[in-house]
């Protein structure tokens, strides 16, 4: 037994509701723009994402090619105070190399070490300027670092 209370509705086609009658098809358009704006803010976070690895990737290889430079500062550092000067260092260090200069004047070294990566051909100089007597640790008076 039905209650009277719940008798259903009578259903009209939407095509006879003069309101709905105009947007046939619009929830498709409007889904289809809606997918399109999301493919592209998708696309965009991907090479937002694929750039952030690349700048993640050069920095590494910089400091790699930094760390290689400051090896040879500090076989520079090394051999001086070892009582063996020589006027240049080479080397490698992993991935990376090195080839230090050192030019004396009066006491006072300069070591200009440079430092490479192979793969990636970032690069990185340090300069210092070292005193002291040879045979005993020096004095860094000076560094200066670039790229």
């Amino acid at each position: 037994m039905q209650s009277p209370f719940l008798q259903p509705l009578p259903r009209e086609p939407l095509s006879h509701n003069p309101r709905l009658s105009n947007l046939n098809g619009s929830t498709l358009i409007i889904s289809m723009l809606f997918l399109t704006l999301m493919s592209f803010m998708g696309l965009a976070a991907m090479q937002s994402a694929g750039l952030g690895e690349k700048m993640a990737a050069n920095y590494r290889y910089g400091v790699t090619a930094f760390h290689a430079a400051e090896a040879g500062i500090e076989l520079a550092i090394k051999n001086h105070t070892n009582n063996s000067i020589s006027t240049s260092i080479s080397g490698e260090l992993g991935q990376s190399s090195y080839n230090a200069t050192i030019i004396d004047s009066a006491g006072v070294y300069t070591v200009t070490s440079n430092g490479a990566h192979s793969n990636s051909g970032a690069k990185r100089e340090i300069v210092a300027t070292l005193s002291g007597a040879v045979g005993s640790k020096p004095t860094i008076v000076n560094w200066i670092s670039s790229e």
